[in-house]
C-alpha cells in the first residue's frame, strides 16, 4: 500500500525518505511507524460520496438548537 510520510523524515531500507514523500510499504513494514504515515488513496471511486476521505474537500457542520417540549 502507498503512504505519505508525515511529521518527520523516515530512514527505511537504507534510504532517507523526506516528509511529504510517498512510499510503497507492506503492512509489516508499517509496524511501529504508523503515526508518521498517511494512507494514500489514488482511486477516486473509493472516496466518492465520502468527503472526509477526499483530499482537499471541506466538511460543513451545522448546529441546531433543540427547543424541546416547553409546557
Amino acid at each position: 500500500m502507498k503512504y505519505k510520510i508525515d511529521k518527520t523524515d523516515l530512514f527505511i531500507n537504507n534510504k532517507l525518505h523526506p516528509e511529504g514523500s510517498e512510499i510503497e510499504l507492506t503492512k509489516e513494514q508499517t509496524k511501529g511507524i504508523e503515526d508518521f504515515l498517511i494512507p494514500v488513496n489514488h482511486n477516486p471511486e473509493l472516496t466518492e460520496g465520502h468527503p472526509e476521505q477526499s483530499e482537499g474537500s471541506e466538511i460543513k457542520v451545522t448546529q441546531t438548537k433543540n427547543k424541546g417540549n416547553k409546557k
